[in-house]
């Protein structure tokens, strides 16, 4: 029988993609999924009752900016009053037992600020963005 460790995943890969162009180089990778409730309550009974509604995903990613900065691209699809969305995937292995288990995530959407440019001298420039995306989206590879 193995120890617990062996059983432990290691993230390992993630990557963000928009047009099929890998955007920067991701550095921490966080989605989740969450599931809208609605309360109600039955006459009679003391307990309170939900009932799942719907649900969300959002999530956020820390990158390496990388040459060509695809934030003007991005830019130049909000003048034109579309909404650009990017794919991301995301991968953890368990090296002592050879498995992996990949989730995609298409559609994804920018929640929030674009940083368009802040740097420091003889520092790396980084970025942090917070994404929305539909939960049917997402798919699983193992």
């Amino acid at each position: 029988m193995g120890s617990r460790e062996e059983k432990v995943f290691v993230g390992s890969d993630a990557k963000a993609y928009f047009d099929g162009e890998e955007m920067f180089y991701v550095q921490k990778f966080e989605a989740k999924i969450s599931v809208k409730r609605e309360n109600f309550d039955v006459v009679g009974e003391w307990d309170e009752f939900s009932k799942a509604v719907g649900w969300s995903g959002k999530g956020n990613i820390e990158v390496l900016k990388t040459d060509g900065f695809v934030y003007k691209r991005f830019i130049e699809q909000l003048k034109q009053r579309k909404d650009p969305t990017f794919t991301i995937i995301g991968e953890a292995k368990n090296p002592e037992t050879g498995l992996q288990k990949t989730v995609i995530i298409s559609e994804c959407k920018i929640d929030g600020d674009l940083d368009l440019l802040t740097f420091e001298p003889k520092k790396l420039m980084t970025d942090k963005l917070d994404f929305l995306f539909r939960p049917s989206q997402v798919e699983w590879e193992e």
